[in-house]
């Protein structure tokens, strides 16, 4: 058993110690002192993880690194990135391997952007936005669509004696979900100056586009409507968990809110909240504590509840009356986000003289997947 695997064995045990102190939800005083030791230490094994999984990614990147530089001269530049950039440093015409560019098939035409680039612009801007970060990510490249497979029911167990009649089992059941990309376009201009005279203007253009277009999915990941776009973790059909007093959080309902979600799914579950809420819950302390104890703990300047991390989601709803401020789940399973890899960009030198106009139009998906997964802090009070 590796290092790592026994620090989440360990992980997982602790968990359910804090799980064993609390009483229907409800943390007894004379818990408070163990629950804090073993919170505790909880965060050192998390921390402990953490340094665990980026020494492995560490490695593997020196090792990935080590392999491109085989070989005189290292690696060759791809040739369809270069060819895309001279398309937008000047056009066709300036491209000497045309046939490396590859035409979109839309009406709204252009040239599509090569996948290594398209990868190297994506994964810092959704690194940024924790739901498209935790998301499990499905990475189209026909059809804008994709049937997720949801389970219904879970599978039948039944009895019998060593030798005894078995029975045709037809459990579980399953359906489908369609998740969707939906066009996010934007609508980017310079002048020919600026391309010609500026080193890596096209690298300038291209982050400026994809962090446009992904700063709004982003946004809708977390509260859009998914009317001809995606629909937001927060106004997805979770499981509900509601505050005792209409329009206030405190701690018990955090706590009421922890103990909702399945043990299956707590083990990698994350708070997530706005700013001006996690500023609220931090002045919160733990309701047997006699308002001695925070109930929100900092570990390297990372907040978490019950030894769970909380994650920054600007656009999350604020605590009033009616809503739904936080959200607790494994994500990786409550939410799917589609990327459609063919992100096109066409390149007008004529429409908005003398600025060159380029109208780019990426496809980008989200919507809850298991609900059970999650569930949301609604702020309407509990009969």
């Amino acid at each position: 058993m590796t290092v790592l695997q026994k620090l989440e064995e360990r992980s997982a045990q602790l968990q359910k110690d804090l799980e064993a102190l609390t009483v229907n939800g409800e943390l007894g005083s004379e818990n408070v002192e163990k629950f804090n030791r073993i919170e505790a230490e909880l965060h050192g094994v998390e921390g402990a993880i953490r340094d665990a999984k980026d020494a492995e990614l560490d490695e593997l990147r020196s090792a990935i690194a080590a392999m491109k530089k085989q070989g005189k001269g290292g690696a060759e530049p791809d040739g369809a990135e270069v060819a895309f950039r001279d398309f937008l440093k000047g056009g066709v015409e300036r491209v000497e391997k045309r046939e490396s560019l590859i035409a979109g098939a839309d009406a709204n035409g252009g040239f599509i952007v090569p996948e290594n680039l398209h990868a190297k612009l994506v994964e810092p801007v959704r690194a940024v936005n924790p739901i498209m970060r935790m998301a499990t990510t499905f990475n189209l490249t026909g059809s804008s669509s994709i049937e997720l497979p949801v389970k219904v029911t879970n599978g039948a167990v039944a009895n019998a004696a060593e030798t005894g009649e078995r029975t045709e089992q037809n459990s579980p059941t399953f359906s489908n979900s369609t998740l969707t990309a939906h066009d996010y376009y934007s609508d980017q201009r310079a002048t020919q100056l600026y391309l010609d005279e500026v080193a890596g203007s096209e690298s300038m253009l291209m982050n400026w586009i994809y962090e446009d277009i992904y700063e709004q999915a982003e946004k809708d990941a977390v509260a859009g409507d998914g009317v001809d776009k995606i629909k937001g973790l927060f106004t997805e059909s979770y499981k509900s968990a509601k505050v005792k007093t209409a329009g206030t959080v405190t701690a018990a309902d955090i706590m009421a809110m922890y103990f909702k979600l399945a043990p299956a799914y707590r083990a990698n579950a994350t708070f997530l909240a706005n700013s001006d809420t996690l500023c609220q819950l931090m002045q919160l302390t733990h309701p047997a504590a006699a308002g001695t104890i925070p109930f929100v703990t900092m570990v390297n300047s990372k907040p978490y509840i019950f030894g769970r991390p909380v994650e920054e989601c600007e656009n999350a709803p604020a605590i009033g009356t009616k809503t739904t401020p936080i959200a607790f789940g494994d994500i990786a399973k409550a939410y799917a986000v589609a990327i459609h890899k063919n992100t096109t960009i066409l390149r007008d030198p004529y429409t908005a003289t003398p600025k060159i106009r380029f109208y780019a139009c990426g496809r980008i998906g989200g919507k809850a997947w298991d609900a059970n997964a999650a569930v949301l802090l609604s702020t309407e009070a509990s009969a």
